[in-house]
């Protein structure tokens, strides 16, 4: 292999290198394996120390990424600046925090799962992105199927929810969450035009096949909104008549589904398999937002409400009869943590982009997963507490879905990796033609061979002094 072959080869080889490693930040982030065989009390890692320090590879690894692609990073900068907000309030937190150093701790990690989800919208275009997605999810489900047969003292629950899958997570419910993030990427990577459509229909059917086994009613539900929200938002490529009909039926269904609720809870919930309590969810944010209330602006610090030694937590305990560990609520849990100024930060970030996505969800040309991810994970948020969540999968992608809509979008016609490569603030791409300008006189003069517009040639190599 000649000088040139190995120059030609060498991206591609360290691009693999970095979707691979990107592929390993997100296993990482899934919490596989960490939760029912490292972690059984589901510390998560942080007061552990063994698994604390599992954590800063990984956030070292994050780094390096970031900084060796800074200047595609600094592209971005709308939506690191939101994102810089955020962070700035949870670290301000520890000022009033009931334990100042959890809080600075926990903040530093929840920077760098941020920055994680940054750089991965910076770093790769919409379907590449979508493909690394869903090729580490296929691992993901590969390990779950094996856990669940293979050892079902782990994959499989045997208490209250005996028989359903759970396979490398705390429960059926966290492993469902990950098939539909999973399923919902290979459908926008085939919808992008991936070339591994094949693998991504396989990732697919079995993701839904996993979802099954797990009994998730409400991943299920998900999915299939999923489903048809890629659907519709594909309709509306083929004219402005099919985009009428599907805006004005995706009215009627969320009309229909409002009025349901309204007027027959009882039947979402039978659907559902939940009870009109939520489980007991609704007494928990009763009593909530009843300690919120104490500190409505600023909260009583990040990621340290729901402590052992919190004494707001324990009146809430004391009130429900059990160890609550959370809200069950993302909204109300950033309530409690970082106040309403801390909520109406997330609002901005999150609500403005579903909005930006109404405008740019064609624009960005990543299969409408950003859009689509970011309204599953608004609707989520209302029953689980994924907002702002450190070393977690679900903010990660939350983050990248937001910096897709909300950064630059690659120029027509140029491909990302080039594309990327231009300086900050550099003009857009120059398009040349061969024709001549209006204004110049034409002038045909014989030429004895036709060659390439600024292309003089040296030896047997073309050069063009427009070449990077």
């Amino acid at each position: 292999m000649d000088a040139k072959q190995q120059d030609g080869d060498r991206p591609d080889a360290w691009r693999r290198l970095e979707a691979l490693a990107c592929g390993l930040v997100l296993f990482m982030l899934s919490n596989a394996f960490i939760g029912p065989l490292l972690d059984p009390l589901q510390a998560g890692g942080e007061d552990m120390p063994l698994l604390r320090l599992m954590w800063l590879p990984v956030y070292g690894l994050i780094l390096g990424l970031a900084v060796w692609r800074a200047p595609r990073v600094m592209r971005f900068w709308f939506p690191a600046i939101m994102f810089s907000l955020l962070i700035f309030w949870l670290f301000a937190s520890a000022s009033w925090s009931l334990d100042p150093g959890t809080t600075n701790r926990r903040a530093l990690a929840a920077a760098f799962t941020t920055l994680f989800g940054l750089y991965f919208a910076a770093s790769f275009d919409g379907r590449r992105m979508a493909e690394i997605i869903a090729t580490t999810f296929l691992f993901l489900a590969i390990g779950g199927g094996l856990a669940a047969v293979v050892y079902p003292k782990m994959g499989v629950h045997h208490d209250v929810n005996a028989g359903d899958w759970r396979g490398l997570w705390y429960e059926k419910n966290q492993m469902g969450a990950m098939m539909v993030y999973g399923a919902m990427a290979a459908i926008a990577a085939i919808l992008a035009g991936s070339p591994r459509r094949k693998q991504m229909v396989v990732t697919i059917l079995l993701c839904a096949a996993l979802i099954v086994m797990t009994k998730s009613k409400t991943s299920l539900v998900v999915l299939l909104m999923g489903l048809a929200g890629s659907m519709l938002l594909a309709a509306m490529r083929r004219g402005p008549a099919t985009a009428v009909i599907v805006v004005w039926l995706g009215v009627t269904v969320v009309g229909v589904a409002v009025m349901t609720m309204w007027l027959a809870p009882e039947l979402v919930f039978k659907a559902l398999g939940k009870d009109p309590t939520l489980t007991g969810r609704t007494d928990i944010w009763a009593a909530v937002l009843r300690q919120s209330a104490k500190h409505p602006l600023t909260g009583y610090g990040y990621a340290v409400f729901w402590t052992l030694e919190s004494h707001p937590a324990q009146w809430i305990r004391k009130e429900t009869g059990w160890l609550v560990p959370t809200a069950h609520n993302g909204w109300l849990d950033i309530l409690a943590q970082l106040g309403w100024i801390g909520v109406g930060l997330c609002a901005l970030v999150l609500g403005g982009s579903l909005l930006v996505a109404l405008f740019r969800h064609r624009a960005v040309q990543d299969g409408y997963w950003a859009t689509l991810f970011l309204a599953i994970f608004l609707m989520t948020t209302f029953s689980e507490s994924f907002i702002l969540e450190r070393n977690g999968i679900a903010w990660a992608l939350a983050c990248a879905a937001v910096a897709r809509l909300l950064g630059p979008v690659w120029a027509p016609g140029v491909q990302p990796e080039k594309a990327a490569r231009r300086p900050l603030f550099a003009a857009p791409p120059l398009t040349w033609s061969l024709a001549p300008p209006e204004a110049a006189p034409e002038i045909r003069t014989p030429a004895p061979a036709r060659r390439p517009a600024f292309q003089p040639t040296f030896g047997k190599r073309a050069v063009s002094p427009f070449a990077a």
